[in-house]
C-alpha cells in the first residue's frame, strides 16, 4: 500500500502497529513509525491525501533519517505522548508539544492550559467535597386526605391522690409527709408510717382518682362514649387515662371541627385534693402518637377548671433520610416494639436505674414484670438521690436518634369561660345523679365530730377565740373609751386657751396695721397731694415755657419797658412760686422723715374702740425707724429726697438769675441757658426717682412687714387649728365607731361563741348552724368594721400622737410671735400684759412638759397591743374551718366552676404538612459538574479521560508483550 493513499483516523496507528511496510529507500518500517511520521508532519500542517505532496516534503528526508536512526522495537513513551497530544480531544495540548513551533507560543499555550486545568481541578475538587458532605433538601408539601388518624389522647388529674381514699387506707399522713412535710425522707421516716415495703405503683393506684369519677360525659363524633373507652396508664405524672390507644385500629377522622372530634366533660374533684407532686387545679392533656410513651409531666398542656377548652390539632408528617445524608434511625429495645426517641431515652434510663437500684419507677417500662417497681424504701434510699445523675448519664451516653418517619400532632388551644347554661346543666346533673347535698351534710357532720383531729382542732379554736374575745372586749370598753374621753377634754381646753391669746395678738396686729396706714402713711398721701406731687408736675413743659420767656426777655426787638417789665414779673412770679413750693416740700419731707425716725404719729386716727392716747404705745417705733435703714436703697434714698428737693430749688434759682440778667442787660448766654435747662430737667427726674424709691423702700415698708406678720400669724393659727381639729376629728370618729361596735358586732360575736359552746359541750347545735351564723354577712361586715376600727385606732392614734408635736410647735410659734415682738413690747409694758411679757424659753419648757405628759397619757397606739390581732387570727381560723365545711357541704355554681371543665379535641384543618428530606446532590450531578468543568476549561469530556487511560494501558500491555516476544 502506498503512503498517502487515504487519510487515516486516529485509531489506525494502534490497529496496524505490527504491520511491516517499505519506505522509499526500500527499508522496512512498521506502521507505527509511519504514524509517528504522519503525526509529526500533521503538526507541520502537511496533507497526506496525495503521494506527491509527501515526496516533496522538505523535511521528509530529515524525518526519514531520524526514523532510520531509531532502533527497531516499540515506540517510546515520549513518542506515544507526542502522538497522543496531537490526536486527543483535549484542547491546547497539541500546541504545547508542536514541533518547530516558537518557544513563546508553546509557553503561552502552556500557561493557558495550566490555568484552565487549575480552575477545572479546583471546581472538580469543590464538587467532590460537596458531594461527600451528603447535602439534603427539605420539601414541605401540603397534602389533603379524605381521612386523618386521630392521635392518642392522655389526660391526667393535676392532683395525683384522692383524699378520701388516702384517708380510708390510712395513707393520708404518709402522702402529706412525702409531698408537703419537712421530715427527712429515710427509712426511719417510712417506718413511722409502716410504709417501707409499699411499692410506688401500689401507692399511686390505691389512692388515685378514678376515671369513672373524672369522666362525667364523653362524646366521639356525635356518638356517646364513656370511661370504658379510656385505658388507665401510669405515667410520670401519676395515674392517667388514654383514649384511642389501639395501635392496630386507630380512630380516623373524616372532617374538621369539634363535631368530628372528642368532647369531654370532666370533674377533677378539687374537693378531694390533697398534698401531692403537683399543686395546680385542672388536668394535664397530651396528644401523641399511640406508639410513643406519653411524657405528660414535661409535654402536657395544663387546662384549668371552670373553662371550656378547644384543642385544634394539625398533623405534620416527618420523613428523614438515614446516614450518610441524615441521622435518622430506629433502634430496637426489649421494652418497646415501636421506636421513638422518648421510648429510647426512657428505656435507657430504666436500664441505668435498674443497674443502680435494682428496681424501676412506676412509669418506666418492663418486660415480663422485670425489673420490679421500687418500694418506697428503695425510692428514697436509692432512686430519688440518684435520679438526677442518672438523667445526666442518659443525656451523655445514650444515643437516641430521631426516627426516619414519624408524626407530630401540633395543638392550638383556646379557652372560653364555662357558660352559665353549662354550669346550671352540670349542677342539675350532679345534684340529680349523686344526691350530693344530703349525703355531704350527713357525712360531714359525722366525720367532723368522730374524727379526733378535726373535732379537737375545732374545740381548740373555739376556746381560743372565746378567750381572746373576752380580753378584747374589756380593753375596748374600758381602757380605750376612757382615754378617748380624756383626750377630747384636754384638746378642747388647750384649744380654748391658745385661741384667747391668738385673738388678742391678732387684734393688736390689725390695730398696728391701721395705725401705720392712717397715722403715718396717710401723712405721705396728704403731703403728696399738697407739695410733693406738684413740685415736679409738668416740669418738662415748665422748663420749656420758662426758657422761652427768658429768651423773650433777652430779645433785642422788644424795647418797650412796660412789656419787658410785665414779662419779667410773670417769669419771676412763676419761678418764686416753684421755689416756695420746694421750700414747703422740703419741710413736709422733714416732718415725714422725723415721724418715721422718731416713731411719732402725725395724725390721730382712732382704731375701733381703742383710745387715741394708746396710739403712742402701739406705734411700731423700731420697725418705722428700721424702714429708713433696712436696705442700702432705703438708707440711700430716704436721705436723698430732701437733698434732691433743695437741688431742684437751686436749679429754679438758676433760671431766676438768668431771667434777671436777661431783663437788666438784655443779653443771654446760650450755653448758660442750655446748662440751666439740662440741670433743671435732670434734678426733676432725680427727685421723682428718689421720691418713688423712698415711698416704696421706706414709707410703705412698715405696712408690708406688718401685713406679712399678720398673714404669717393667721397661717400659724390655721396650722394650729388644723392640727387640733384633726386630733378632735379623730377622737370623735373613734368614739362614734366604738359605740357602734359595742352595740353590733361585739354582741353578735358573744352570741356565736355561746352557740359554739353548745356544739362542743352539749351537742345540741350542729356545726352547720354555727357555720351559717359565723359566716353570715353580718358577721363579715362586723369583722370588717372591727378591723377598720383597730386599724383606725392605731392610725388615728399615731396621728394624734404625732399631732401633739404639731400642736406644740404651732402653739410655740404663736407664742413666739406674741412674745418676741419688739414693736409691741412698749404696749405690753404699758398694759402690764404679764402673759405676753414672759421669757420664751420658760414658755417652751412649760409647753414641753405639758405636751409630753399629754403624749404619754393619751397614747392610743399601744392600748390594744396585740389583743385584736390575736382575736381576729383565732376567729379567722375558726371561720376558715367553718367556711371549708360550708364549701364542701353545698353544691353551687362555684363548686361547678372549681371542679368541672369541658374539653373539645378536633382537627382544625383536614390538610397536613409532609416534611421530607431528599438527597440534594447525587453521583450523576457530580459527573455532570465534572464533565461540564472539563468541557468549559479544557474542551475535554469524560471520553478524554478514556483516551488517556487507553494510552497508558495500551502502551504498558504492548511493552510487556513485545518484551516477552523478544
Amino acid at each position: 500500500m502506498a503512503l498517502g493513499t487515504r487519510p487515516m483516523d486516529a485509531a489506525e496507528p494502534f490497529l496496524l502497529n505490527s504491520t511491516i511496510m517499505q519506505n522509499r529507500n526500500g527499508e522496512k518500517i512498521g506502521l507505527s513509525d509511519f504514524s509517528n511520521t504522519r503525526g509529526s508532519n500533521m503538526g507541520m500542517g502537511l496533507d497526506y491525501s496525495a503521494g506527491k505532496a509527501a515526496s516533496d516534503d522538505p523535511y521528509s528526508d530529515q524525518q526519514q533519517q531520524r526514523n532510520r536512526k531509531r532502533k527497531k522495537g516499540p515506540p517510546s513513551w515520549r513518542d506515544s505522548w507526542l502522538e497522543f497530544t496531537q490526536n486527543t480531544t483535549i484542547h491546547g495540548l497539541r500546541f504545547i508539544w508542536m514541533e518547530h513551533a516558537f518557544l513563546a507560543r508553546k509557553l503561552l499555550w502552556l500557561m493557558l492550559v495550566s490555568t484552565c486545568a487549575g480552575v477545572m481541578g479546583y471546581q472538580i475538587i469543590d464538587r467532590i467535597i460537596y458531594f461527600y458532605s451528603f447535602p439534603v433538601t427539605v420539601n414541605v408539601n401540603v397534602n389533603f386526605n379524605k381521612t386523618l388518624v386521630f392521635p392518642s389522647l392522655t389526660i391526667c388529674n393535676q392532683n395525683a391522690f384522692r383524699a378520701t381514699k388516702a384517708t380510708g387506707l390510712g395513707r393520708y399522713r404518709l402522702l402529706e409527709a412525702m409531698f408537703a412535710g419537712s421530715e427527712n425522707h429515710n427509712a426511719t421516716f417510712l417506718e413511722n408510717y409502716n410504709a417501707s415495703d409499699v411499692t410506688l405503683d401500689e401507692l399511686y393506684l390505691s389512692t388515685s382518682h378514678s376515671k369513672y369519677d373524672l369522666i362525667v360525659d364523653c362524646e366521639w363524633q356525635s356518638e356517646k362514649c364513656g370511661p370504658e373507652n379510656f385505658t388507665q396508664i401510669l405515667t410520670d405524672h401519676g395515674v392517667c387515662f388514654t383514649f384511642n390507644d389501639d395501635r392496630l385500629h386507630p380512630l380516623l377522622v373524616a372532617s374538621t371541627g369539634s363535631e368530628y372530634g372528642l368532647k369531654l366533660t370532666l370533674n377533677v374533684e378539687q374537693y378531694e385534693y390533697m398534698p401531692g407532686p403537683h399543686d395546680a387545679a385542672g388536668i394535664k392533656l397530651l396528644l401523641h402518637d399511640g406508639k410513643e410513651y406519653p411524657g405528660v409531666a414535661e409535654l402536657g398542656l395544663a387546662i384549668p377548671t371552670g373553662t371550656h377548652a378547644y384543642v385544634g390539632i394539625q398533623v405534620v408528617q416527618i420523613e428523614n433520610l438515614p446516614k450518610p445524608h441524615g441521622d435518622c434511625a430506629s433502634l430496637s429495645s426489649p421494652y418497646y416494639s415501636d421506636y421513638s426517641p422518648d421510648n429510647c431515652q426512657l428505656a435507657c434510663l430504666t436500664d441505668y436505674v435498674t443497674q443502680t437500684c435494682g428496681c424501676r419507677h412506676h412509669h418506666m417500662p418492663q418486660k415480663g414484670g422485670q425489673p420490679p417497681i421500687c418500694t418506697l424504701e428503695q425510692y428514697y434510699g436509692c432512686l430519688l438521690p440518684q435520679i438526677g445523675r442518672l438523667k445526666e448519664r442518659v443525656r451523655d451516653e445514650c444515643s437516641c436518634p430521631i426516627p426516619c418517619s414519624f408524626l407530630i400532632f401540633d395543638p392550638a388551644i383556646s379557652f372560653a369561660t364555662t357558660s352559665v347554661f353549662a354550669t346550671d346543666r352540670l349542677l342539675a346533673a350532679a345534684s340529680r345523679t349523686n344526691d350530693l347535698g344530703t349525703r355531704y351534710l350527713d357525712a360531714l357532720e359525722i366525720t367532723n365530730r368522730m374524727e379526733a383531729i378535726k373535732f379537737n382542732r375545732f374545740v381548740r379554736m373555739d376556746l381560743e377565740a372565746r378567750e381572746r374575745l373576752s380580753e378584747l372586749s374589756d380593753i375596748m370598753l374600758d381602757k380605750v373609751r376612757d382615754v378617748i374621753l380624756q383626750t377630747e377634754s384636754s384638746l378642747q381646753g388647750i384649744s380654748n386657751a391658745t385661741l384667747t391669746a391668738w385673738n388678742r395678738k391678732d387684734h393688736l396686729y390689725r390695730w398696728q396695721e391701721y395705725h401705720v396706714r392712717k397715722n403715718f402713711m396717710r401723712v405721705r398721701d396728704a403731703m403728696e397731694e399738697r407739695t410733693f406731687n406738684y413740685l415736679t408736675m409738668g416740669f418738662q413743659e415748665y422748663a420749656n415755657l420758662t426758657e422761652s420767656r427768658i429768651w423773650t426777655l433777652a430779645d433785642p426787638n422788644i424795647t418797650t419797658p412796660a412789656v419787658r417789665e410785665s414779662l419779667y414779673k410773670i417769669v419771676m412770679t412763676t419761678l418764686n412760686a416753684k421755689m416756695d413750693l420746694a421750700d414747703r416740700a422740703f419741710l413736709n419731707y422733714t416732718d415725714l422723715y422725723s415721724a418715721y425716725f422718731n416713731g411719732t404719729p402725725v395724725f390721730r386716727y382712732k382704731f375701733l374702740k381703742e383710745p387715741r392716747k394708746d396710739n403712742v404705745y402701739i406705734t411700731p417705733k423700731p420697725l418705722l425707724k428700721e424702714s429708713l435703714f433696712h436696705s442700702s436703697y432705703a438708707t440711700r434714698y430716704s436721705n436723698r429726697v430732701g437733698d434732691d428737693i433743695l437741688k431742684f430749688r437751686a436749679a429754679v434759682e438758676r433760671f431766676a438769675e438768668l431771667a434777671m440778667g436777661a431783663y437788666e442787660n438784655g443779653t443771654l448766654d446760650k450755653d448758660d441757658m442750655y446748662y440751666a435747662d439740662v440741670e433743671f430737667l435732670w434734678r426733676g427726674r432725680r427727685y421723682l426717682h428718689s421720691k418713688s424709691t423712698f415711698y416704696f423702700e421706706s414709707i410703705e415698708y412698715p405696712l408690708r412687714i406688718i401685713q406679712e406678720r399678720l398673714a404669717t400669724f393667721e397661717r400659724m393659727w390655721r396650722t394650729y387649728e388644723t392640727a387640733v381639729r384633726e386630733s378632735l376629728n379623730n377622737i370623735v370618729s373613734l368614739k362614734s365607731s366604738l359605740f357602734d361596735l359595742e352595740n353590733s358586732i361585739l354582741k353578735r360575736l358573744h352570741y356565736s361563741m355561746l352557740m359554739a359552746r353548745g356544739y362542743v359541750i352539749h351537742g345540741n347545735v350542729t356545726k352547720l348552724e354555727i357555720a351559717k351564723e359565723l359566716t353570715s354577712q353580718n358577721i363579715y361586715i362586723g369583722i370588717s368594721d372591727l378591723k377598720v376600727f383597730f386599724q383606725s385606732l392605731r392610725l388615728r392614734g399615731q396621728k394624734i400622737f404625732d399631732n401633739w408635736d404639731k400642736i406644740k410647735m404651732a402653739t410655740a410659734s404663736i407664742w413666739e410671735a406674741v412674745v418676741n415682738d419688739e414693736d409691741m413690747l412698749l404696749y405690753y409694758e404699758y398694759k402690764n400684759m404679764s402673759a405676753f411679757l414672759r421669757n420664751m424659753s420658760d414658755i417652751v419648757q412649760e409647753m414641753d412638759d405639758e405636751f409630753n405628759d399629754y403624749r404619754q397619757r393619751f397614747d392610743f397606739r399601744f392600748l390594744v397591743g396585740s389583743a385584736d390581732s390575736l382575736f381576729l387570727k383565732s376567729l379567722q381560723d375558726l371561720m376558715a374551718d367553718l367556711e371549708n365545711y360550708l364549701k364542701v357541704s353545698n353544691i353551687e355554681t362555684d363548686f361547678i366552676r372549681e371542679n368541672f371543665l369541658q374539653l373539645d379535641v378536633f382537627y382544625r384543618e383536614k390538610s397536613y404538612e409532609q416534611i421530607t428530606q431528599q438527597i440534594a446532590y447525587d453521583l450523576f450531578a457530580l459527573l455532570c459538574d465534572i464533565g461540564g468543568s472539563m468541557g468549559l476549561f479544557v474542551g475535554a469530556s469524560v471520553l478524554s479521560i478514556g483516551e488517556l487511560l487507553d494510552l497508558l494501558f495500551h502502551q504498558s500491555i504492548y511493552r510487556l508483550t513485545h518484551r516477552a516476544r523478544t
